[in-house]
């Protein structure tokens, strides 16, 4: 018995030394922002992306309390595509059809494709997120359970202050850090992001060319052929 208490008290004391141990959110942000600087992220950039840094918990518990049920796809598309997103995704391609036929025609995806993937991933811009997208991905690193991961997205997320295609202020996402009308993670924007009406920034947030030429540039990177559909119906 004694043998067996001196072993849980071990256990419990090993225990406590590694929470002891454990540095603060604030020590990592520390860290995370030296990193940077070795990467080249300018002071200005730094100081005012992690001005009021906070560890987000709802973060954490979105991340710890998503679904591990997997769909099928036919249990899928009535939730992603109800008809009321249908109508309402017709609507918007008819009243964006130039622009999107423009950009399709661009990068050879069909305007109705780019069109779905919008509402898919943000109802049309409606549900982009709260989070600012630094604090998301450095509570998320923090966190640790997929550190490498977020840890290089939010090095990548200060890339993209860097390189002025959005404030500090208004980098806003999801509790994941998925960005704008897109919800692409900045990973994927420096990788897809594209310039859409020719102003020399890419702002998947507010401007719906950007978001329609990233959507397409996507697509396109990622081997879409334009030559299939879906449906039988008559291409856009």
């Amino acid at each position: 018995m004694k043998k067996i208490l001196s072993v849980m008290l071990g256990a419990s004391l090993a225990t406590s030394a590694v929470a002891q141990q454990k540095e603060s959110f604030e020590e990592y942000v520390a860290g995370l922002k030296q990193e940077a600087r070795e990467q080249g992220i300018s002071e200005q950039i730094l100081t005012e992306a992690f001005a009021g840094v906070e560890y987000k918990p709802r973060a954490v518990k979105a991340d710890r309390n998503q679904p591990e049920k997997r769909l099928t796809l036919d249990e899928y598309i009535p939730r992603a595509v109800p008809d009321w997103k249908v109508k309402q995704a017709k609507e918007l391609h008819n009243k964006h059809y130039a622009e999107l036929k423009r950009i399709g025609d661009e990068y050879g995806v069909q305007p109705r494709f780019i069109v779905a993937l919008w509402g898919v991933e943000s109802n049309f811009g409606r549900f982009t997120g709260n989070y600012r997208v630094i604090d998301a991905l450095s509570t998320m690193a923090y966190e640790g359970r997929r550190e490498a991961f977020f840890r290089s997205e939010a090095l990548a997320a200060l890339t993209i202050l860097e390189q002025g295609h959005i404030a500090p202020e208004d980098m806003k996402g999801s509790w994941a850090g998925a960005m704008g009308q897109s919800q692409f993670m900045p990973s994927s924007f420096l990788n897809f992001a594209a310039d859409g009406n020719g102003d020399g920034k890419k702002d998947i947030w507010d401007s719906e060319a950007d978001v329609f030429a990233s959507t397409a540039n996507y697509l396109a990177k990622s081997g879409w052929d334009d030559q299939y559909t879906w449906t039988t119906s008559q291409s856009s």
